[in-house]
């Protein structure tokens, strides 16, 4: 199990973008984020696209996710959210 902490500007953005959907996509979105933070904590290395350096970025529909794996401390520090261009 690893080590799971989001940033506050990276909650800060994503609650920005679940207010301004409408019901139903809210419900996709808090889905989505679910099914995220479990797999960042069960095998984080396994999630997204590998970026410079520990960075990874995961899409979620209408969401993008940028993270950090420190393999040393065994924990996943989500930086930043915004809308995905995909």
């Amino acid at each position: 199990m690893w080590a799971l902490t989001w940033k506050a500007p990276a909650l800060d953005r994503m609650a920005d973008r679940y207010v301004a959907l409408d019901p139903v996509r809210r419900e996709q979105m808090a889905g989505a984020v679910e099914q995220l933070n479990a797999r960042l904590r069960s095998d984080p290395l396994d999630v997204g696209e590998s970026r410079a350096g520990d960075y990874r970025l995961a899409f979620l529909p209408g969401l993008q996710v940028l993270f950090r794996v420190d393999l040393t401390a065994r924990a996943v520090e989500v930086i930043d959210a915004g809308p995905s261009g995909r």
